[in-house]
């Protein structure tokens, strides 16, 4: 049955919401019109089966989404299917603060009050239908963030209309500021198409194509292509350079630890920066030891490559580490980015760093760190695999994959090369180039030449998703240079709350084997790190162990055996333990069949070597100390009375700022020594918590202003302004 928009006199029935019977997830009735036939409609949904429109399941409470524009945009379609509009009402929140506007309301076109004529309109609008008629379908989002990631949830949603809808084909040309609505990925493709010498009328016709609609069909016009890049392009790089330094010095003010570098230009342009924080500086000092050097985004305002460094914690979390934009693609700009990075965060070598196929970063790799071992991710191979093989191999291609797949994951040398002879034989690459390149370059990707070195379980690409999230919400084709630094610091700020989350409320482990080993290693690791522990020694379980010599032990599956094994070497004397499979050099945990050997020798205890320092909970960046959980509860509750007393005035704000920069360079430079006071002893010395304390009534502050600065630090102000200037 067709749906056709409400009569001029709609008959509309208000029901319980139940099922659209036309519509798929989600998709609820509120409004029924009754037509000629008796039938109930919903006119508010476009069945599946209409042709050319798509439906477009309703909103719901609760429906999250990742960014507030993704949110507006699943509104948007959502109206533009059912025959209304939408417009922006109001929004809550603030921009300058890292919560930044937390709350928006979508109403339609026609919600609200109709406006009054201003001076001269009077007769027009007399003349003129209001477009207004208080309307209230609307929707409502709001911003929460958990776990250190902000999500925008539905939190109110009516789609009852009080008045008639529009055609579906007529939405289109309604005024531009209901549904001309440019999506953040259309906006990223529209610049990719004009540097690549495309006009708007081209522009248009290739994402209509991409989309697979027809002509006009597009949320926006060629007009409002021309404004955005119009708009794109009014960046005046010179001013945008003095707002970057200065903002980077006045960072470096209120908080000394933060380190960045720039290089200028023979013209005193910004050619390069790159920087990093003081949370990142002290997670590179725990785990550094694997680093992932990711070069897949862009500052498309400026079409400026952005290099990252990324890190993983105890806790299996990826972390931050430091981030460079540079002026071009360059081997000598990635160069420096690599030397600045190795200086920022003290000269401090990782073992092993993990990139995508990237020759350029191969070569700066090899001649400036030359004892660390550089690996391609699995997952970027992969990613190769369908435009350089899909053509020749044709229908054999999902075959080829599969073998492929099984290929990297091979461990003997001799059992991966002579798989590799077969493979190409079998397909017929044995001239192909790109498998030329691929066998050319087997010691950055196969697992056979990477197991001696530590990798952390990363080489399988989940690490790709987690760092474009960790982009997605800040960066976009309108970012300006000054704003990244901001929003990078902003998401480093919600990554260490999230840590801090994880490491307050660690859950109570479950053994499985009950072994003393297992319930050894559970009180030292972290549930993550335990968690590789717990599979690898309940697949001990399964695997039989024959001495060979002295001390040398072959460990087989019980339904393998004959098969060659591995061979354990076991040391009691002096708790040493080593295993052919290499599995504790690549994941940092003993392996099932090491694990299996100590079982049959009556070890106990897991050796102290074989745990990690960076899987245990002891290295957590929030340690949980004697007495740390109620020393940190006091300093948060005195902190939020603090913010309070301090944000009244700006006055109030200088003053604190100053002093609390003051006093943390007091803290940090006091010895950092154990604990020296227990919890109980804590609390039987009478140690209140500021949150149970009377903190009296508020005292007026009479403001001083900001101090003045010693001699010594305009110094070196001034030094820092003349090197950059």
């Amino acid at each position: 049955m067709e749906i056709t928009p409400f009569s001029s006199k709609p008959n509309i029935i208000q029901t319980p919401k139940q099922k659209c019977p036309c519509c798929t997830d989600h998709c609820y009735i509120d409004s029924y019109r009754v037509d000629e036939d008796d039938e109930f409609t919903d006119p508010n949904c476009t069945p599946n089966n209409s042709g050319d429109q798509v439906s477009v399941p309703a909103p719901y409470v609760g429906q999250s989404f990742e960014t507030d524009e993704d949110a507006i945009e699943y509104y948007n379609n959502f109206a533009r299917c059912n025959g209304f509009l939408v417009r922006r009402e109001r929004s809550k929140g603030n921009p300058d603060h890292p919560m930044g506007v937390y709350k928006r309301e979508l109403v339609c076109h026609r919600a609200g009050a109709p406006l009054s004529a201003k001076p001269g309109q009077t007769n027009r609008l007399k003349r003129k239908k209001p477009e207004r008629c208080r309307c209230e379908a609307q929707m409502v989002i709001k911003k929460s963030i958990s776990g250190g990631s902000a999500k925008w949830a539905v939190i109110n949603f009516s789609n009852v209309h009080n008045h008639d809808l529009l055609e579906v084909n007529f939405v289109h040309y309604q005024p531009p500021y209901h549904h001309r609505y440019i999506s953040q990925a259309d906006r990223d493709r529209i610049i990719a198409l004009a540097k690549g010498g495309c006009n708007v009328g081209l522009i248009i016709r290739a994402l209509e194509m991409e989309k697979g609609i027809k002509t006009g069909q597009l949320t926006f016009s060629e007009r409002d292509v021309k404004n955005f890049l119009h708009a794109s392009k009014t960046v005046n790089p010179e001013l945008e350079r003095v707002e970057l330094l200065k903002y980077c010095k006045s960072m470096k003010e209120k908080i000394p630890d933060f380190r960045y570098e720039v290089s200028i230009m023979e013209d005193n342009k910004l050619e390069n920066i790159a920087w990093s924080y003081v949370e990142s500086i002290r997670s590179y000092k725990a785990f550094g030891d694997v680093v992932i050097f990711d070069v897949g985004h862009r500052l498309c305002t400026y079409d400026r490559p952005i290099l990252t460094w990324f890190g993983l914690d105890n806790n299996g979390n990826i972390i931050f580490f430091s981030c460079a934009v540079l002026f071009d693609e360059k081997l000598e700009s990635y160069r420096w980015a690599l030397q600045a990075f190795l200086r920022l965060l003290d000269g401090k070598y990782p073992q092993t760093i993990l990139t995508d196929f990237n020759m350029n970063l191969k070569e700066i790799i090899q001649t400036d760190l030359p004892e660390t071992k550089h690996a391609h991710s699995f997952d970027h191979i992969i990613s190769k695999l369908s435009s350089w093989f899909s053509a020749p191999l044709g229908p054999q291609y999902e075959k080829f994959k599969t073998e492929f797949c099984q290929l990297t994951e091979l461990k003997q040398i001799e059992e991966f090369e002579r798989e590799w002879q077969r493979i190409v034989l079998q397909f017929g690459l044995v001239l192909d180039r790109h498998a030329e390149f691929l066998f050319l370059n087997r010691f950055f990707w196969g697992l056979a030449y990477l197991k001696n070195w530590f990798f952390g379980g990363l080489l399988g690409g989940e690490h790709n998703l987690k760092i474009r999230g960790f982009f997605r919400r800040f960066l976009n084709s309108q970012t300006k240079l000054k704003d990244f630094i901001e929003q990078v610091g902003v998401a480093v700020d919600f990554q260490n709350q999230a840590a801090e989350e994880t490491n307050q409320n660690q859950i109570q482990t479950n053994l499985k084997t009950c072994l003393p080993l297992e319930e050894h290693a559970s009180t030292i690791l972290t549930p993550y790190s335990f968690a590789i522990f717990q599979k690898e020694i309940s697949l001990s379980t399964h695997y039989a162990v024959y001495e060979t010599a002295t001390e040398t032990y072959l460990v087989e599956h019980h339904l393998k055996t004959g098969g060659g094994g591995h061979i354990v070497t076991c040391i009691p004397s002096s708790e040493e333990v080593s295993c052919t499979c290499k599995g504790f050099e690549f994941l940092g945990v003993l392996c099932r069949h090491a694990l299996r050997v100590l079982s049959l020798k009556n070890c106990f205890v897991v050796p102290d070597r074989y745990l990690l320092l960076r899987w245990r909970r002891e290295s957590n960046l929030f340690p949980k100390s004697s007495g740390f959980k109620y020393r940190s509860q006091a300093l948060k509750s005195l902190g939020s009375i603090l913010v309070q007393e301090s944000a009244i005035t700006k006055d109030r704000f200088d003053y604190v700022q100053w002093h609390l920069g003051k006093l943390l360079n007091h803290v940090r430079e006091m010895e950092a020594g154990p604990a020296n006071v227990a919890e109980d002893d804590w609390l039987d010395a009478g140690m209140p918590i500021i949150a149970e304390m009377d903190v009296g009534p508020t005292r007026k502050i009479a403001p001083r202003g900001r101090p003045r600065k010693q001699k010594s630090t305009v110094k070196v102000a001034n030094e820092e302004d003349a090197a950059l200037s």
